[in-house]
């Protein structure tokens, strides 16, 4: 049965699903490992726990979700994506964990699932009305379960003295979600989303800062505006040719290097409630 507003924005993820998109998540990955990390054990993630990873992609939160467990708990992950979990599977295997990756949608979940704990990262800026989709899923857990989405506030990033390349591409990645319908600023969204599914959510902020050596931070920035670059000529924000998009890594760099400014990465949100 669908379930109003647990529809994603549009039928596709706008980041696309080449070989090169799945790196791009494991760089993420390798990015926000630690916040996600913190997150999660201040939600209250322990030894133990059964957790189901909601749009797992490649695997990254499922792995940290799998670490805190141990082999006393477990970790499912699902997503629509076969060839995502194809990747997350084979990370998983390598690192000795045995978690489950199945390829289904929030919609098929079943009516209390026997977990303790509902995990999602940078989904609910692709559902339609996140706080129907948090309704919905928190009618099929049992009271108790612990309910933890971690966001994005894109708009939140910027750099002393001032980057104006790095501005410019940083929005660029937030005026695509913007008018493709999906919200840039999901982490500020998440206190109501909450509230809309009748919970109380604890909330925590955590912001990745960088200096002018951030080779690895660029790179994420250019993959990801590489992911979206179809997206960006479609929706009139800005052309290939305007973005040159395989010199826009040497160029953040000699800009950073040249200011020597504090970077402030975007805005990891987290917020946990128990179902009631």
């Amino acid at each position: 049965m669908s379930t109003p507003g647990a529809q994603p924005a549009h039928d596709d993820y706008i980041l696309g699903h080449s070989e090169r998109e799945l790196a791009r998540l494991e760089q993420q990955a390798a990015l926000f490992a630690g916040q996600t990390r913190d997150i999660l054990l201040r939600a209250g993630l322990e030894k133990g726990m059964r957790v189901l990873d909601l749009g797992c992609g490649v695997g990254d939160v499922s792995l940290i979700a799998a670490e805190i467990v141990g082999p006393q708990g477990s970790v499912t992950g699902i997503d629509p994506s076969e060839a995502a979990l194809s990747v997350a599977r084979a990370r998983a295997h390598r690192r000795g964990f045995d978690i489950a990756f199945d390829v289904t949608t929030l919609e098929a979940i079943e009516e209390h699932p026997e977990v303790d704990a509902v995990i999602g990262r940078f989904i609910l800026l692709h559902m339609t009305d996140p706080g129907a989709t948090i309704a919905a899923l928190t009618r099929r857990l049992k009271p108790g379960t612990l309910v933890n989405f971690i966001e994005f506030d894109i708009t939140s990033s910027y750099a002393e003295p001032a980057l104006p390349l790095l501005h410019e591409a940083i929005a660029r990645i937030g005026e695509v979600y913007r008018r493709s319908g999906r919200a840039a600023d999901m982490g500020a969204r998440l206190y109501p989303a909450y509230r809309a599914a009748g919970l109380t959510p604890e909330m925590i902020g955590l912001t990745r800062i960088s200096n002018r050596d951030d080779v690895d931070g660029f790179a994420f920035i250019v993959e990801s505006t590489r992911s979206l670059l179809p997206a960006i000529e479609a929706l009139g924000i800005a052309t290939a040719a305007e973005i040159d998009i395989d010199t826009l890594h040497q160029r953040l760099l000699d800009e950073a290097r040249a200011g020597d400014p504090c970077i402030f990465y975007p805005r990891l949100v987290g917020a946990w409630a128990r179902v009631s």
